[in-house]
């Protein structure tokens, strides 16, 4: 047995109807048998609509990838989904007005699978589409990568090239450079001994002139102290003759009778 609920408290539990453009023109009657004229509207309606979608569709996917709006079409879709579970709940409440409730719902869930499928396969469709235009637009990325490598391969060819000449003249100059100094080896080797030897004979002649200068440097001081020496000598002497000359003139003045004595002795 099939309980009816009362037509109010159906009423409470549909949301209210909101506002979308472009809406088809039916009315959805509340009881009595003119519900069964808005079931078969709407059962009228689906399938036009699902073939509209299917013969939009090719004409979608004909149009350039690049000219499409995935996310407007996603937002459509999601709009059209809302707007069928809608029209499904208001049907079924109506449903709940009828003779036959349970067919009157099977009926309305027919339709609403039915939506729901043709929007899902669209859901599918645009999410493959859009898939596509990201491989095509990573294709094309990778193409003009491509060309610009090939485009700039024979600049990269003779600047490698001249790389590899100039490396090649530095290699060969290094080993002039390295020949040139394994050919100058004996010469150097010359040089450095006779400018040891030249050192060592400088050095030779530092030492002696050096032993020199402390041999003259010692005569010096001997030839100055056997000076001073004689000089004290001498001063010795004169002032011993001195003496002996003043003791001879005060001999001489005090005695007349005395005898000159020439040496004054």
């Amino acid at each position: 047995m099939i309980v009816k609920p009362r037509p109010a408290a159906a009423k409470a539990t549909l949301p209210a109807m909101p506002s979308f453009a472009n809406v088809p023109d039916f009315i959805l009657i509340r009881r009595g048998a003119l519900a069964a004229v808005a079931v078969a509207a709407c059962a009228a309606l689906m399938p036009l609509r699902a073939a509209q979608a299917q013969a939009s569709a090719p004409a979608a996917s004909a149009a350039p990838a690049a000219a499409r709006d995935f996310a407007a079409e996603r937002k459509a879709i999601g709009d059209s989904r809302a707007w069928t579970n809608y029209r499904f709940a208001a049907a079924e409440r109506e449903c709940y007005s009828k003779f036959f409730v349970t067919r009157c719902i099977d009926n309305a869930k027919e339709i609403q699978r039915e939506e729901l499928q043709v929007l899902r396969k669209r859901e599918l469709e645009v999410g493959e589409a859009e898939r596509a235009h990201r491989a095509a637009e990573r294709d094309r990325e990778q193409a003009l990568r491509r060309a610009e490598f090939e485009a700039s391969q024979p600049q990269r060819a003779a600047s490698e090239q001249s790389s590899r000449e100039a490396y090649e003249k530095k290699q060969q100059e290094q080993q002039l450079r390295d020949a040139q100094r394994q050919a100058d080896a004996p010469q150097r080797a010359a040089n450095a001994q006779a400018y040891e030897k030249k050192q060592s004979d400088f050095d030779a002649r530092m030492r002696e002139a050096q032993q020199k200068g402390a041999e003259q440097a010692r005569q010096r001081q001997e030839n100055v102290k056997a000076y001073e020496d004689k000089q004290r000598d001498l001063e010795q002497r004169q002032k011993a003759l001195e003496e002996r000359r003043a003791k001879a003139r005060e001999q001489q003045q005090g005695g007349p009778a005395s005898a000159p004595r020439p040496f004054g002795f």
